[in-house]
């Protein structure tokens, strides 16, 4: 029962070429191959040959699997006996990484952004980095003055530098701030030692030591360490600080998105790109509505290959492509016109990511969700 239902789903994803589809597969069961099958079938029919295969954007991780995929199902078509015609329609689609797409996007259209004609996609920064680094005379000032100096006693310069740079993806800073807030910490006060529970007196103490520095003077006062491991102590704890940490963490995110939006300008000054830069270039692209419709006047057919391995910023970039011309807004915000039926397809597996951590597994796993509550796309 199984095989047969699985071969009916296959034959779905393979011919159904007018639909959207999610597929949900595990490792080894032949998620490659149906995008190899689709291409195919595409190719077969006269009436949809010459003009979906150039459209073709089908996305991988790796150029080694985008170039093994596009081998193979070049084969197949000439296996096929097809026209020579259908054979070059097939030579210019794009098999490719989505960095290699957004590149794509960026050549023709990067003028609009005032990137230089020529970029180098560069892997080692460290050079670069430091170079900024040392130019850098203020930092924060997104924040407002107040608040920038409450943070600054929490946390030095340095630490939010490595902060913007140590992650590959881009901070989306809150819409508010609010006011630095006070916090109570009448429980922690309130914890009482144990045969269970050693060292709270020092744990007080070193607290009351940071208060001290916090509330009366202007002195640097990092996060005080607990000096103990005590389940209900540690619980209260967190809970005190929590008002606090969650408002420098806001604060953190504000400064790192100004941080990465600088060190990206410096970069492009200096015809330097990174492989992120590239994605979040093509998403700035995506985000001019003239030149977003441009681009989906290009009628891409998009098939994506490994997909628990793709970044939010990457759906978005390859989700906005497909939309209708004069769509508005981001689908997954608007929930409106989304990518055209036959348009968007793509294929993974929630239980295994190779490449990316849970929290892009998830948004995977609800981006999925979302293609099917919606009808944007069928699920097999």
């Amino acid at each position: 029962m199984t095989a047969i239902a699985d071969e009916a789903a296959r034959q779905r994803f393979a011919r159904e070429l007018d639909r959207n589809f999610s597929v949900i597969a595990s490792a080894g069961s032949g998620k490659t191959r149906a995008i190899t099958d689709r291409i195919v079938e595409i190719a077969r029919r006269p009436q949809c040959a010459l003009e979906w295969l150039p459209q073709l954007v089908v996305v991988t991780y790796t150029n080694r699997a985008a170039d093994e995929m596009q081998q193979r199902t070049r084969q197949q078509i000439l296996d096929a006996k097809l026209p020579l015609e259908t054979v070059e329609a097939f030579g210019r689609g794009f098999f490719g990484t989505i960095h290699a797409f957004c590149m794509k996007l960026l050549a023709t259209h990067g003028h609009r952004l005032g990137l230089p004609a020529r970029l180098e996609t560069i892997t080692d920064d460290d050079d670069l980095w430091n170079e900024f680094v040392q130019q850098q005379t203020e930092i924060g000032h997104s924040l407002g003055e107040k608040n920038c100096r409450l943070l600054l006693r929490l946390m030095q310069a340095r630490q939010l530098m490595e902060l913007a740079r140590s992650q590959d993806h881009a901070f989306v800073p809150p819409q508010s701030l609010g006011r630095c807030p006070e916090c109570d910490f009448r429980k922690v006060e309130a914890a009482v030692e144990s045969a269970q529970a050693t060292n709270i007196p020092k744990a007080k103490s070193q607290l009351r030591e940071w208060l001290r520095r916090w509330r009366g003077t202007d002195e640097f006062a990092p996060w005080p360490p607990c000096a103990t491991t005590a389940r209900d102590f540690t619980a209260r704890w967190r809970e005190a600080f929590r008002p606090l940490r969650e408002w420098a963490s806001a604060c953190a995110s504000y400064v790192a998105a100004e941080v990465q939006r600088e060190y990206r300008e410096f970069r492009l000054a200096r015809g330097a790109i990174t492989y992120p830069d590239q994605v979040a270039l093509a998403a700035e692209l995506l985000r001019l509505p003239d030149v977003a419709k441009r681009i989906r006047e290009k009628n891409y057919r998009v098939l994506l290959d490994e997909a628990q391995d793709t970044d939010p910023y990457q759906f978005f970039v390859l989700l906005e492509i497909t939309r209708p011309g004069d769509a508005t807004g981001e689908w997954l915000q608007t929930k409106r016109d989304p990518p055209r039926s036959g348009h968007f397809s793509m294929v993974g597996d929630f239980q295994q990511s190779i490449y990316r951590d849970p929290a892009d597994l998830n948004h995977y796993r609800e981006l999925h969700e979302t293609l099917i509550s919606t009808g944007a796309a069928k699920e097999l």
